[in-house]
Parts: structure tokens; sequence; C-alpha cells
């Protein structure tokens, strides 16, 4: 063995030492964190704030039923219901409108235009919060399912931390082969930049939420800008958490267990589409910053699947065997290592998972998904919901609705 191959086995040797310390990191933050579940204390209080839930919807016709009545469901008292078809070319408003037959508290609101300068789902909240006549405001996407008490927990909740903006993780539903493999890894690539146990901290400046569900006090809302002041933001909910806790405002974000779950995306192209919108902007639109989280998955995952098999071929072939027989090992250990740490990742993201042997097929699905992200940042053109945007001519780098097409 020569000396080049020993030292390229002292490096690989420590990228594999780096997994027992992520798998015991992972545990001690899990360990951490705490949880809500259906058994997680509800708000009784006997004068309940007011919430206003707003629910955008474009093109939502598979999923707004059912997510209207788990919100309609709700035994929180005090609410009102806003749902805002946007542009939809569905069944979306009308399915809409047979909910809001039924049930007072459900109104529609309905646009036809997206103004320049804006994305799609900014403006139709925008839109929503002025009709909304509640203290808190309750930002929901239509493809989230709600238990009964899920509102009541997370007001609760936020009441007992002292929080003005509470968000949480739902549990994903995921259905084909390509969301069960491919959606827990995009959730860690986006929170190992969002770290819960430091966006908990008030002296901390990261902030986090997530927009498939947002509780909002109104006056936090309110001195934060609201969303006119992200506007251009295709993950609207980090920003806003941003300038809420520059407001000084706290923030709380939940993991929780079954009570409330979500579908993002039913496809494999919805996946790349969604996961790479969602990075280029929750990530600042900065590319270096997406390089980086390239050379993470290719320098501590991928080279592990290329040690295997560049090891298999030697042997095959016969040369190098000592050098071979020692990569084959270590790869053989890297890969039980990663194993270990991505079947908490699965399990934590999609309880009971059975897909996590097949994280080598995710992990080339997110350098797609990386790759595609930083080309938004290069190009500044980023397609989502039938919209393309592009780069506004009055301010360089920032999206403006330039046309429109079919795109899933």
């Amino acid at each position: 063995m020569t000396g080049t191959e020993s030292t390229l086995l002292w490096i690989y040797a420590a990228i594999v030492a780096v997994w027992p310390i992520r798998f015991v990191v992972l545990k001690v933050i899990l360990g951490r964190q705490r949880f809500l579940d259906a058994q997680a204390p509800r708000y009784t209080a006997a004068d309940p704030p007011s919430v206003t839930a707003i629910l955008p919807a474009k093109d939502e016709e598979t999923y707004l039923s059912g997510c209207l009545a788990s919100v309609r469901a709700q035994t929180y008292p005090n609410l009102q219901i806003l749902v805002v078809d946007d542009r939809s070319q569905d069944r979306t408003g009308v399915i809409a409108r047979e909910h809001a037959e039924a049930d007072p508290r459900v109104r529609v609101l309905t646009i036809q235009e997206l103004p320049p300068g804006w994305t799609g789902k900014t403006h139709a909240l925008f839109r929503a919060v002025a009709e909304a006549q509640g203290d808190w405001l309750w930002f929901l996407d239509a493809d989230t399912l709600h238990a009964p008490e899920s509102l009541s927990i997370l007001m609760e909740y936020g009441r007992t931390e002292g929080a003005a903006m509470v968000s949480l993780l739902p549990e994903l539903r995921c259905e084909t082969f390509w969301e069960k493999v491919v959606q827990p890894l995009g959730g860690i690539v986006l929170m190992q930049s969002f770290p819960l146990h430091t966006v908990h901290r008030d002296d901390s400046p990261l902030a986090f939420a997530n927009g498939q569900y947002i509780l909002i006090r109104r006056d936090a809302y309110d001195a934060a800008g609201g969303h006119e002041a992200v506007k251009d933001r295709f993950v609207e909910d980090i920003a806003l958490a941003d300038r809420v806790k520059r407001k000084g405002y706290r923030i709380r974000v939940a993991l929780i267990r079954g009570i409330v779950t979500c579908r993002m995306y039913a496809s494999l192209g919805q996946l790349v589409r969604g996961w790479s919108r969602i990075l280029f902007d929750a990530l600042d639109r900065r590319a270096i910053r997406l390089v980086w989280r390239l050379l993470d998955v290719l320098g501590f995952c991928q080279v592990g699947h290329v040690a295997v098999i560049a090891s298999l071929v030697l042997l095959a072939i016969g040369q190098d065997r000592r050098f071979a027989e020692i990569l084959l090992g270590l790869g053989l250990v890297h890969h039980a290592l990663m194993y270990l740490v991505f079947r908490q990742i699965y399990r934590t993201s999609v309880p009971g998972s059975r897909h996590t042997a097949w994280f080598p097929v995710g992990n080339a699905i997110i350098d797609v998904i990386l790759f595609r992200a930083i080309r938004m940042c290069l190009t500044g053109r980023v397609s989502w919901r039938d919209t393309q945007y592009g780069p506004s001519k009055a301010a360089p780098g920032r999206p403006e609705a330039v046309a429109s097409r079919s795109d899933g």
C-alpha cells in the first residue's frame, strides 16, 4: 500500500468518525425536544382570544375539503375561517363556497390577479389579513389535516411559553415511494440551518417558522410589517419570523405527534421543484450557502457510496488488495453509521417509516434539488404554482411575476 493510499484511508476514516458524533448529537437534540400530542394541555382560559384561520388555496381541489372539514371541527371557540381562492382554475372556489354555505364561520375571498413584486402566497395572505377580525391569526396550508384539539393545544403551548408566534413541524403524510424517501432528507437539510434549540433562544437572532401552521398575535404581526414586508419571498414564513423576532417577540416551534399532518408533494417532480424553491429562499438566495449544503451531502454521505463501489472494483480486478479490503471495511462501517442516523431522521418525520435503507437514493435526489436551487440563485428565476417569477428590473435579484404557464 502506497503512502498516497494510506493518506486517503486516514482522510476517509476521519469522515467516517464524524457519524458517531452526529448520531449522539441527534439523539441528544431529539431527547431535549418537547413533542406535543393529543394528551397535551388544552387552552382553558375563561375568555379565549378570537382566532382567524387563513387558508390560501390555489388549485387545491384535492386537499381543500378535508383540510376545511378538520378546521371546522376544532374544539377551540371563537374561530373565524377565511379561505382565499387565489386564481384557481379547478374546483377550489366551488369547494370553499360549499363549506361557507354549511358553516357561517367560513368566508371565501376570491383573487383574480397577482400584482407585480408579490409572490402568490404572500399576496393571498396579505389580502386575507385585511379581512381578519381575530386577535390571533392562524395561517395554514390546504394540504394539512388537524385533530379537533390541535388549535387549542397550540394556543395553550404559546400561552405557557409566552410566545407571540407559534409554529410546528407536522408529521408528513407520504403515500408514494419518492415522498417516503426524499421528504425526510429535504427537511433535515433545511433544519440544519435552523436548529430549534437555537431558534428558541431569546438571545439568538436566528428565527424560523413553518408556514404550514403558524399562530401569531395580531399586534406582533403588525409590528413586523405583516406580509407586505416579505411580499417577494417564496418562504415567507421564515422571513416573517425573522422580522417578528427582531422586534423582540418570542417565537416557538413545536414538534408534534398525532395532531397535525401534511402532504406537501405527491410526485417526484413536485418534490424536486418544491424543495428547490424552499431551499433557494430559506438560505437567503445565496449560492455559497447552498454549495456548503451540497458539499456536506457529497463529502459526508456519497463519498461512502463511492468508497464501497471503488473497493469492490479493485477486489474484482485483483489490484491493491490490502487497500481495497480496508476501504471496503471503512465503507461498510460508514453505511452502518449513516443508517443509524438516517433512521432517527426518517422516523421523526414519518413515524414508522420503513424506507431508511433507501437513503442513498434520497441523497442523489437532494443533489439534484440543491443544484436546481443554486441555479435559481444564479438566474433569479423560479417557477411555482403555474407562475413563473423572474428578477425585477427595479430590484435585481428580487422576483416579479412575469408570466403564467403550467408547471405543476
